[in-house]
């Protein structure tokens, strides 16, 4: 089976829209395992993570070994492909350029009666950075998340990987030298990573923030210490979205779908939306014939099995209003006035016109990657310097400044039931 056609609006695609998965999916059993691996941590610290990376990774450590030296990740990053390396570091500049406009300085408003009222921006104190091993694995990531940190200002970031990374993947290496974090990284992965950054352990400091991709473990994990620390957010199986019409070359189409569905899930997300019959039907066949060669071919096949699917609508206004249903990731559109039509768009990132691939947004031309999935970018933005940052507002009234408010504040306070509030106010100002 492969991607199926079906109509915008009938029961076909109702069908379609209840089975995706959703932010809000877990497993209980995931959810348990991770319990305990949180528990254990935060009781038994360094103990608990050589313990763990000793049966869930099986390798052996001992304490001294969780923090990786800079020099071996200098060294690391030395076997990496110089000209993959020197790729990587035009993509940090890239993404440095873009994520620079993102920087707030607040303000400070003066009252006629002399009073402040100022919001201060300040970075977090420390964040964590999560780096996944085996086939998730990308470079690309440590930038996305590494940077807008950097450039917020952070002053500590801890970065965790599985040990088994940077033996099996120096651009990894290559890519924390860029970001200048050789001297913060910790061979741990896993649950028991996230519940180190969060609670801290003799080994490795807590953070205020964990950022970055990993497995369902991971994600779970980060759900669970959400409070404790704040979290990215709880990244899903990678989204597409293709808006076209008739001017869309149904190769490019094709090529664009499949290099989304082949991530390696199989629960990627992957779907056309369009008015024209005949782009419909030979963009399905060619990403039939092109699925025999991608990455991760059985998981791809799952994918476009699972969750492809090619929506035909009766024009456009209808496209958008089935793309916005489904909030994507990413989002193409390969239309006339393509402009026009992305301005309508609800999704993670939109990608206008036919000589801009979703995959260039992976690839560092500026904006971030790390983008909102399961239908959360109704709500929420890709990862930026404002995820680095605190906001935190600072009043400095005079004397005539608080009593141009004082019988307002009363007032409302009394309303509440809430005297001492009012009291508080009113005693400043008793003769």
């Amino acid at each position: 089976m492969t991607m199926r056609i079906l109509r915008y609006g009938e029961s076909e695609w109702r069908r379609y829209l209840e089975r995706l998965p959703r932010s809000s999916s877990r497993s209980l059993r995931v959810e348990r395992a991770v319990q305990t691996i949180i528990r254990d941590v935060r009781r038994d610290g360094d103990r608990a993570l050589v313990r763990l990376t000793a049966r869930l990774d099986g390798i052996r450590l001992d304490s001294k070994r969780i923090h990786v030296s800079s020099e071996e990740i200098r060294a690391r990053a030395r076997r990496a492909d110089p000209k993959l390396a020197a790729a990587l570091g035009r993509m940090a500049r890239n993404i440095e350029r873009y994520h620079r406009r993102q920087i707030e300085r607040g303000f400070s408003l003066r009252l006629p009666d002399g009073s402040t009222l100022v919001e201060r921006i300040t970075p977090i104190d420390a964040a964590g950075l999560y780096v996944p091993g085996g086939a998730a694995a990308y470079p690309s990531s440590v930038l996305m998340n590494a940077v807008p940190a950097r450039v917020a200002g952070v002053p500590r970031i801890e970065v965790v990987t599985p040990p088994r990374a940077l033996d099996t993947n120096p651009a990894i290496a290559a890519a924390l030298v860029i970001v200048g974090l050789e001297g913060s990284v910790y061979r741990i992965g896993g649950a028991q990573a996230v519940a180190a950054l969060a609670y801290g352990t003799a080994s490795v400091p807590a953070v205020s923030k964990i950022v970055g991709p990993g497995n369902a473990y991971v994600t779970e994990a980060k759900r669970q210490v959400r409070g404790t620390v704040d979290i990215d957010q709880e990244a899903g199986p990678s989204e597409v979205v293709i808006l076209a019409d008739e001017t869309a070359d149904a190769g490019w189409a094709a090529v664009d779908l499949l290099a989304q569905a082949e991530h390696g899930s199989g629960s990627e997300i992957v779907a056309l939306v369009t008015p024209a019959r005949k782009l419909a039907i030979e963009v399905k066949r060619l990403v039939d014939e092109g699925a025999r060669s991608v990455a991760n071919v059985a998981t791809t096949r799952k994918a476009l099995a699972r969750q492809g699917a090619i929506v035909l609508v009766r024009d456009l206004d209808a496209a958008v209003e089935a793309c916005n249903l489904l909030a994507p990731e990413h989002a193409e559109v390969m239309t006339r006035d393509a402009e026009s039509i992305a301005k309508r768009i609800i999704a993670g990132a939109v990608f206008v016109g036919h000589w801009t691939p979703v995959s260039v947004g992976d690839y560092g031309v500026g904006p971030n990657h790390v983008l909102p999935t399961g239908g959360t970018a109704r709500f929420t933005s890709a990862l930026s310097v404002r995820d680095f940052v605190r906001r935190q507002s600072q009043v400095k009234l005079t004397r005539a400044g608080l009593r141009r408010v004082a019988s307002d504040v009363a007032r409302v306070a009394e309303a509440e039931g809430l005297t001492g509030h009012a009291q508080s106010v009113l005693t400043r100002f008793a003769e």
